[in-house]
Formats: structure tokens, C-alpha cells, sequence
């Protein structure tokens, strides 16, 4: 009776150990870098003049950063939504993979295609790779709730384009809502989920 009771109390630990700190650690990633002060927190945002005098790494880093704590919580909300719906799906090292690609893309994006766009943070644009990246998975398993996620990401999107950022939303995180970065993100996680879905077919 101990031993089922050490079982039973020791395989939630595993499933966290082996599915949700990927996560955990990007969060605390997101806290740490809030902390820093201003002078250190400016040299890692895209900044558009910047990264084109060849600070690249703000390509990368700019996604960790946070306008106010109002931001960062949202983020950390919506990283929270995207751990528990496709944390179990991929190995560490295929997210921080996946993740990493998905975060060049958008800020490459946003540096060929919205020049409007001179200072970047936020997690926001990543998330929405994420949730892609999920959907496209549910959907190779026969899922209908993949469909569903993936549509509703693209109606989002569209429905930002359309209308605009939302102004309360901007006020609230004291900045601009960066409504490209959402749209190449779902566009980057596509390009992503693809590839890496006819990588593993090819290899089959």
C-alpha cells in the first residue's frame, strides 16, 4: 500500500518534469528579464535601427520583453493555455527548437514586411505560433479540435487586420498591440508544423 502510494503521488512529478518545464522555464525566463532595469531591458527589444546595424540577437530576445506587468501577465496567461493543451505533443529540445525558428521568423517578417513597426516585445506573436503549432498536431491525430483551434486562430487574426489593434488593450499594456507579429506568427508556426510534418513523412 506505501509503495502504490508513492507510485501514484510520484507520476504526476514525472509528467511535469517531462511535459510542462519547457514551459516553466520560458516563464521564468519572462520574470527574470522583467526585473532587469530599463538600460539593459533596451538593448535586447527589436529595435528596428538596431538589428539593422547587426544587433541580430534582438531578433531572438525581443520576444522575452514586456511593455508593463500587465503585458507580461497576458503572456504568461496565454503560455499557461498553450502548456496545457499541447505540452505532451513534442520533447524539449524539438520545442526550444521549434520555438526558437518560430521567433526568427516573426521578427524577420516583421523586419521585411511592417517597417511601421520600429520597436517590438512580447510573447504574444510566439503564442500564436504555439497554438498553431498545437492545432496543426491535433489535426494529424484526427482531432476535430484542431480544426477548430486553427480556424479560430485565423479568424482572429483577420478580424485584427481588418479592424485594428484594440485601443483598451493598448492602454492597458501602455503600447502599441503589434497585431502583424500575431498574424506572422500563425503564418511561421504553419511554416514550421509543415515542414516538420513532411521532414517526418519523408523519413517514414
Amino acid at each position: 500500500m506505501h509503495s502504490a502510494f508513492v507510485f501514484t503521488q510520484a507520476k504526476p512529478l514525472m509528467l511535469l518534469r517531462r511535459y510542462h518545464v519547457p514551459y516553466l522555464l520560458l516563464a521564468l525566463v519572462l520574470v527574470l528579464l522583467s526585473l532587469l532595469p530599463d538600460s539593459l531591458q533596451q538593448l535586447l527589444q527589436y529595435q528596428r535601427n538596431a538589428i539593422g546595424s547587426g544587433q541580430l540577437w534582438r531578433l531572438l530576445s525581443g520576444h522575452l520583453l514586456h511593455s508593463n506587468n500587465w503585458h507580461l501577465l497576458m503572456n504568461l496567461a496565454g503560455l499557461l493555455l498553450a502548456m496545457l493543451l499541447h505540452s505532451h505533443y513534442y520533447r524539449s529540445a524539438v520545442l526550444y527548437r521549434q520555438w526558437a525558428l518560430c521567433a526568427l521568423l516573426i521578427s524577420v517578417a516583421l523586419y521585411m514586411y511592417s517597417p511601421d513597426i520600429a520597436i517590438y516585445v512580447g510573447l504574444s506573436g510566439l503564442l500564436h505560433s504555439m497554438l498553431t503549432l498545437g492545432a496543426l498536431r491535433d489535426i494529424q491525430l484526427k482531432m476535430r479540435s484542431g480544426w477548430l483551434l486553427l480556424v479560430g486562430l485565423c479568424i482572429k487574426v483577420g478580424w485584427e487586420q481588418w479592424q485594428g489593434p484594440d485601443a483598451q488593450l493598448a492602454e492597458l499594456i501602455a503600447a502599441s498591440v503589434a497585431i502583424d507579429a500575431h498574424l506572422y506568427g500563425v503564418i511561421a508556426g504553419l511554416i514550421v508544423g509543415l515542414a516538420a510534418a513532411l521532414l517526418k513523412r519523408d523519413q517514414a
